[in-house]
């Protein structure tokens, strides 16, 4: 059975919200870092728009792997001045972040002075009036994070430093600070980012407490390589009536096959060599995507690709589009080629029963392989090869 592809993109309701957005969001964390140019920011943002996506997600933490902050947000900016008109017809998303990177320069805990000062900034890099949509970028009390499944109270599973504020009235006051900027006009809306149950469940209460919108959307790492958001996360939003719109659909580019060196898809990239690809050129930078789990279950999901005439990222992007948890996703893209390939990948309208059973079976099999349980050392030095890992 073959897979049916629409002829342009579909516009969905986002949520709660009055926004009417395409299913693809645009990413842009890495025009900045691995893309060092601003024309290949600006020729994306020229595809992308042309393509007829209206949906575009930055953060005051972009680029990241190296030079963080600031210089996404900045280009953005700077495109949307050359093209004054369109600022209307777009959706713009960003995101203060706990740590200060690119904004306070401190870690901090939402408080309405950071807050303020950092929506403000990102405004003024961006060139526009008011941000759409705008979200904490990851939770500041000791919570599982970043490749971590698991709960640790003692904060170890935090890549970044954090406060403990994970009481009632640490979510009042992140609440409140929120509220100012709705109420000032800064922001239409606002989300969630890297958020569990308990996240969701007591920022949800805690607005309908204080008389304030909740969030529209929790925005997660989702992918074939990690489908934790599936269980209690997701019903956390699906009671509070929060969208999902995953990150790392494509397991940081491991479910595009090309760290299989001798694939066909690892020659694809002819205007990206593949030794300037995230995990060979930086792979310290989530490593979680490239562990040897979760190769092993990329070269399942491959196979089950080519039995349907799709191409492997074809496969990731339109399972994670079509999955009832998600309303929209955001793309990860380096070149206009990538753009063009997520467009089409978005077209696709449905994945046959049968495929979708192969691909439950392949993660029975190698269960959310991107993520650690118990001990984040020994998971990524399991034996095998990972992407950063050449082949012979």
């Amino acid at each position: 059975m073959s897979v049916k592809r629409n002829d342009k993109l579909k516009y969905v309701k986002f949520g709660a919200t009055d926004m009417m957005v395409s299913e693809i969001c645009a990413g842009t964390m890495t025009w900045g870092s691995f893309n060092a140019e601003e024309s290949q920011c600006h020729a994306q943002m020229d595809a992308l728009v042309s393509a007829g996506v209206n949906f575009f997600d930055t953060a005051e933490l972009y680029p990241v792997a190296f030079n963080y902050g600031k210089t996404t947000e900045t280009w953005m900016g700077n495109w949307l001045s050359k093209n004054p008109g369109k600022r209307s017809e777009l959706y713009l998303a960003t995101k203060c972040n706990a740590a200060g990177i690119g904004g306070h320069g401190e870690a901090h805990d939402y408080n309405a002075e950071v807050l303020l000062a950092s929506c403000k900034a990102s405004i003024e890099r961006l060139r526009c009036e008011y941000i759409d949509l705008y979200y904490l970028h990851f939770p500041v009390r000791d919570m599982p994070l970043f490749g971590c499944a698991s709960f640790f109270p003692d904060g170890k599973c935090r890549p970044f430093q954090f406060m403990n504020k994970g009481q009632l009235t640490d979510f009042e006051a992140s609440v409140l600070a929120v509220k100012k900027l709705l109420d000032g006009g800064l922001i239409k809306h606002w989300g969630l980012s890297n958020e569990n149950a308990y996240g969701v469940t007591m920022f949800c209460l805690t607005c309908d407490k204080l008389g304030v919108p909740r969030p529209a959307c929790v925005q997660n790492d989702y992918s074939l390589l990690n489908r934790t958001y599936e269980s209690d996360t997701y019903e956390a939003c699906h009671r509070f009536g929060l969208v999902g719109i995953p990150y790392g659909v494509l397991g940081g580019g491991v479910l595009t096959g090309k760290y299989f060196d001798k694939s066909e898809f690892a020659s694809k990239d002819a205007d990206r060599p593949l030794a300037e690809c995230r995990h060979r050129s930086r792979p310290e930078f989530q490593p979680r995507y490239g562990t040897s789990a979760a190769m092993k279950a990329t070269e399942k999901y491959m196979a089950a690709a080519e039995k349907y005439g799709l191409t492997p990222s074809e496969l990731a992007i339109a399972f994670a589009l079509r999955q009832p948890c998600n309303t929209c996703i955001i793309s990860g893209t380096t070149t206009v080629r990538q753009v063009e390939e997520w467009v089409g990948a978005c077209k696709i309208g449905n994945i046959p029963e049968e495929l979708l059973l192969e691909i439950d079976g392949v993660h029975e099999e190698y269960r959310n392989p991107s993520m650690y349980y118990a001990n984040k050392d020994l998971h990524l030095k399991a034996e095998g090869r990972s992407a950063s890992t050449p082949e012979e």
